[in-house]
């Protein structure tokens, strides 16, 4: 009986011995919930948020930029890790129709109340494992903000008052004009030529017969394609490019820099969007990511984006209690309100006729 004992006692002990030593089981989950693999766009995280939360939670951030949607795909499509994915609505339907993400664990995230409902009641937000706007909530939208004109208004010195689209296409600004080196630049093509944005999704190859003429003609007339924020505020700065298509984060920076660059919604209306909050489904700390995204939420949090980074938070209220921003940079006109354009969400088929058109229109010289 004695010997049993024994040996129960020692098997216990090594059993203990072992949990608690093995780094494939101890060490493993001990990283899992002390640290986070965290995309975001650039300027989407301020430094100073980064750090409150690693002080306030012990969980280490390891902060990634992602600079198109794409690569965010693309990343989760091939086996990486993240904790935190930053999807534009446009491509959220990607991340369900390949089973890459999981259910927002609500009843923990107590600031989604604090979002604007007009934003989150959006379809895109809910799957049900098979059409979107039903099911469990998969997406929180953390930015709401515009596509837009910034312009140099030191060198374009006509009135932008009733500007559009057609400015890209100025040949006396030929050199003089940048858009981002991604497809949405295509959108404003579409805005100027009265394509409904439906038609994206319905008619691939119809459209791109239409806009192709248009699209070479702006492909000729940039400087070049931009690629990062950074590089966009440098070519402004610098005064490469006097005309440039931007969201309207930028373009606030821009004005904030100097008053000479004045950003502008176009005439026909803004192409809005929103990015958003996921979880990945294979997430090593989807508890870390959602105390993350409650965090990201709270108002104070909100205020610090706003007041730093310049973008517009979906944070209801923000507004009233920032300081040290020109509020009037933030607000939109009802008028305004009813032209945004927010872009359909695209199979992964239809996306890739656009992106192997766009990939062949920016780099053929």
């Amino acid at each position: 009986m004695k010997k049993t004992t024994i040996f129960l006692v020692s098997s216990l002990v090594i059993i203990f011995v072992l949990f608690f030593t093995s780094p494939s089981i101890a060490g493993c989950n001990k990283t899992a919930t002390k640290q986070l693999d965290v995309y975001v766009w650039e300027g989407y995280l301020p430094a100073e948020a980064a750090t409150l939360f690693e002080q306030e939670t012990g969980i280490k951030l390891n902060i990634n930029y992602i600079t198109d949607n794409e690569k965010a795909t693309t990343l989760l499509q091939g086996g990486g890790k993240a904790d935190i994915i930053m999807p534009t609505q446009s491509s959220i339907n990607r991340y369900y129709e390949g089973d890459l993400v999981q259910p927002l664990d609500i009843k923990n995230i107590t600031n989604y109340g604090k979002v604007l409902r007009f934003l989150k009641d959006q379809p895109w937000a809910k799957w049900d494992g098979a059409q979107m706007g039903s099911g469990e909530i998969y997406a929180i939208p953390y930015i709401f903000g515009t596509n837009g004109l910034v312009i140099n208004t030191s060198k374009y010195t006509k009135s932008i008052d009733d500007i559009g689209w057609e400015i890209l296409f100025d040949t006396g600004l030929k050199g003089r004009v940048s858009v981002k080196n991604n497809l949405t630049s295509l959108w404003p093509i579409l805005d100027l030529l009265a394509i409904p944005m439906g038609n994206l999704a319905t008619n691939p190859q119809e459209t791109l017969e239409k806009i192709k003429p248009k699209a070479i003609e702006l492909k000729d007339n940039v400087l070049k394609f931009y690629n990062s924020e950074a590089e966009l505020l440098d070519i402004m700065k610098n005064e490469e490019v006097w005309v440039c298509k931007c969201e309207d984060g930028s373009g606030r920076k821009l004005s904030q820099f100097d008053s000479k660059f004045k950003y502008v919604i176009s005439k026909t209306g803004a192409l809005a969007f929103t990015d958003t909050f996921m979880i990945p489904k294979e997430a090593a700390n989807p508890k870390g990511a959602n105390l993350f995204i409650d965090f990201m939420l709270r108002p104070d949090i909100a205020v610090m984006l706003t007041e730093q980074s310049g973008f517009t938070t979906t944070v209801e209220g923000v507004l009233d209690i920032a300081e040290g921003i020109d509020k009037d940079l933030y607000r939109y006109t009802d008028e305004q309100l009813a032209k945004f354009k927010f872009t359909p969400n695209l199979s992964k088929e239809v996306r890739s006729i656009y992106l192997e058109f766009w990939e062949e229109l920016s780099t053929v010289q």
